[in-house]
């Protein structure tokens, strides 16, 4: 059986490396618990926490008032129902606007609201992971930072963003913490290999249907880890694992387990 060094999870103030069979699942929940609680809530994060994820992953964005919140839409309109931009709206005027409940939410969970990333840094479980996706470019940095260095006193954390400068830069701030470009395209990939290759990045995230054994090959020949989103079946859980990704994101982290 391959053996592959997965994620180095940085537990403060130490760092732990962890080392996983390829053939068991890893998953991460996508923006929560997201299939049972509303994304990116803090119900999502908690029932994440609760179901023994490997991890949870959440968006990150800025406020007009430099708040870094959890929310992946531009806009108000899919989540909030409501024509705001969230870059031009103060957090004091979203805070309290319930998020939709999507089909296979619980009604339960009714009223849950947009919070803040320190307000999750403050509840990490000590042996747990939380993959923040960095939704805004270089912009938000700054203020990311100080809610990191000021808030995330326990648990890992890793960072991911479909921006190729901003997750460079955010891991020479951070040289210590795990770093994935995310991709969506073997056009994009072709591209950014070589820089990748070259960089302190730990590796990619990449959309499930474009990983295949050559890919993952090519990534590990360079000493870089590859990660997948979104996978919601048995079937596509199977193959990733079988290729030899090492952490995968899905709405369904409980349920997979499962079925696998």
């Amino acid at each position: 059986m391959n053996i592959l060094s997965t994620l180095k999870l940085l537990s403060f103030p130490s760092i732990i490396f962890v080392m996983t069979s390829c053939l068991q699942p890893h998953f991460i929940a996508h923006r929560g618990a997201s299939y049972l609680a509303p994304e990116n809530s803090k119900a999502s994060m908690n029932l994440a926490w609760e179901l023994k994820a490997a991890g949870a992953e959440c968006d990150v964005m800025l406020t007009r008032d430099h708040q870094v919140i959890l929310f992946h839409d531009k806009d108000g309109k899919r989540l909030l129902d409501r024509d705001l931009v969230i870059s031009e709206t103060d957090y004091d005027d979203v805070k309290k606007l319930p998020l939709k409940l999507k089909d296979g939410n619980l009604a339960k969970y009714q009223g849950a609201t947009i919070p803040l990333l320190k307000d999750i840094l403050v509840d990490l479980p000590k042996n747990q992971l939380l993959v923040i996706e960095i939704k805004d470019k270089i912009e938000i940095l700054p203020h990311l930072k100080k809610v990191v260095d000021t808030h995330w006193k326990q648990g890992s954390i890793a960072f991911i963003a479909f921006d190729y400068n901003t997750i460079l830069e955010i891991k020479k701030l951070y040289p210590k913490v795990p770093c994935y470009y995310l991709s969506s395209t073997i056009e994009d990939i072709e591209k950014r290999f070589e820089g990748i290759k070259t960089s302190d990045l730990d590796g990619v995230d990449l959309n499930f249907n474009i990983i295949d054994a050559k890919l993952v090959k090519r990534f590990r020949d360079v000493n870089k880890e590859v990660w997948c989103w979104t996978v919601n079946t048995p079937e596509d859980a199977s193959k990733m694992l079988e290729l030899g990704v090492s952490y995968i994101t899905t709405d369904r982290p409980k349920w997979l387990t499962t079925q696998l």
